[in-house]
């Protein structure tokens, strides 16, 4: 059995320093960064304090409040967590975790020989429980880390004892980073190095997969052990959209990373289909990098191939290129009327064939829109290329949305090859042509085997004919 979690923004900070205002500007900072990674639901916890909400997180000044009716605060260990949906188990709000990821085999927990009294608790809880037990009362951190590692596909973070536990599974499915300053005084986990951004000053490396680190005020940041590891199954979502663009993933940059995507599915497009276009545009923003690499590659076919950006605009996703709009709001555009959502610069593709890159397609919404728009602004024809594999769990892509809303689950069985899905689902979308990504062929833009990045199984084998 599989227990989908929201992908998540986490963040971690042991202050070792006797300034107070250290942790908070540290802490506020980096949630503020990470904002893209979730904003349906925030969790904070500093010392004995748990606080959350829903929404985006909170301006500077309210959380100083929240803060300031706390006069018993030490500031010494502090946890952040932002979600792209409110949580799924109750104990979410009360107990001192925060993780990124999924869980998955936890059908029989409650008959675990430690669970105790978590047995009727929701299946966060009991692994919480079982985990803390093992790591804390029978002092075995590694067969806390095996226990763990059965259950978790992502990284859990928790506070205990006045100290920080922050583990990555041993497949390494999410990032995860530490973080020092130059004194040691500040140490740090993050879900992404982006951080380095507005800290300059602390140095960060990659957490292994199968590491477990400890942090507490005292001592500052520790490795207590590491699992073997066997095949990383890194999850490809980060390179096409979970991640910052400033960030990097074992030494990849995630912007060049982006444009490479673009860059070598032009390539591959360009040989092996029948793709007629004379110009690519991204939509919404965050598609931007690939564009840019797809363009530059597919004007060694067309040297007048039009490089050309923010044709499609938005005016209200591309206000903030940081905010990650859920599928209601998607949804609430539709339905809204006397207004149109979308313009489109006409003189630019009056009369194009145009190429539409997306991100991904998910429900098809976003993309029936700006087809609707781009129709009305008198193009000739509408191919979208769409730069990630087909969507069809929810897992793939933050878990914006119930499986059965995807717009390609209902083809899971039904199609043999890429081909045939990209028809069927251009109709649907009232699209000319679609293409999606392969899983080879991202896999070589990303610049990792197919065989460490983490597909769902009817996905991973699904290919182009040619």
């Amino acid at each position: 059995m599989i227990i989908s979690l929201p992908l998540a923004g986490i963040f971690a900070i042991a202050n070792c320093t006797t300034d107070k205002e250290a942790l908070m500007s540290y802490l506020i900072s980096s949630l503020q960064m990470l904002q893209h990674r979730g904003k349906a639901y925030w969790k904070m916890i500093i010392d004995n304090l748990v606080s959350s909400g829903i929404g985006p997180f909170p301006a500077e000044r309210s959380i100083l409040k929240i803060v300031e009716n706390n006069s018993n605060l030490q500031f010494r260990l502090g946890l952040g967590y932002l979600s792209k949906r409110t949580p799924r188990f109750k104990s979410m709000n009360k107990i001192t975790v925060i993780l990124d990821g999924f869980f998955v085999d936890i059908e029989k927990l409650h008959l675990h020989p430690l669970v105790g009294d978590a047995a009727s608790a929701d299946s966060l809880f009991k692994i919480y429980n079982i985990f803390k037990r093992l790591l804390i009362d029978k002092e075995n951190p590694e067969k806390a880390c095996e226990f763990l590692d059965r259950h978790l596909r992502g990284n859990l973070t928790m506070m205990s004892n006045e100290k920080i536990f922050s583990y990555r599974d041993s497949t390494g499915f999410k990032p995860l980073v530490s973080g020092t300053d130059r004194n040691n005084s500040i140490s740090i986990i993050a879900s992404e190095n982006s951080l380095r951004i507005p800290f300059p000053n602390m140095n960060f490396h990659d957490v292994k997969p199968g590491q477990l680190i400890k942090m507490d005020s005292e001592a500052g940041q520790e490795k207590l052990l590491s699992l073997p590891t066997t095949r990383t199954m890194i999850d490809p979502f980060e390179f096409i959209r979970e991640s910052h663009v400033t960030a990097t993933i074992d030494g990849k940059g995630i912007y060049e990373v982006r444009k490479k995507i673009g860059k070598v599915q032009a390539d591959f497009l360009s040989s092996h289909s029948d793709i007629d276009i004379e110009a690519a545009y991204a939509e919404p923003d965050y598609p931007r990098p690939m564009t840019l690499g797809f363009s530059a590659e597919f004007r060694h076919h067309i040297p007048k191939f039009d490089l050309g950006e923010a044709i499609i605009n938005d005016r209200y996703d591309d206000s903030d290129r940081m905010i990650d709009f859920s599928e209601n709001i998607s949804k609430n555009k539709m339905i809204t009327s006397g207004k149109s959502l979308k313009y489109i610069l006409r003189h630019k593709i009056n009369q194009k064939r145009i190429g539409l890159i997306q991100g991904t397609i998910q429900t098809g919404i976003t993309a029936k829109e700006t087809i609707y728009y781009l129709r009305k602004a008198g193009v000739k024809s509408i191919s979208i290329i769409v730069s990630y594999v087909p969507t069809v769990d929810g897992r793939q892509v933050g878990l914006y949305t119930h499986n059965r809303e995807l717009i390609a689950h209902k083809y899971i069985g039904q199609v043999p090859s890429l081909e045939v899905l990209n028809t069927r689902i251009s109709k649907e979308l009232g699209a000319d042509k679609v293409f999606y990504n392969s899983p080879s062929v991202l896999s070589k833009g990303i610049g990792i085997s197919e065989y460490n990045l983490w597909f769902p199984e009817w996905v991973r084998f699904l290919e182009y004919d040619k």
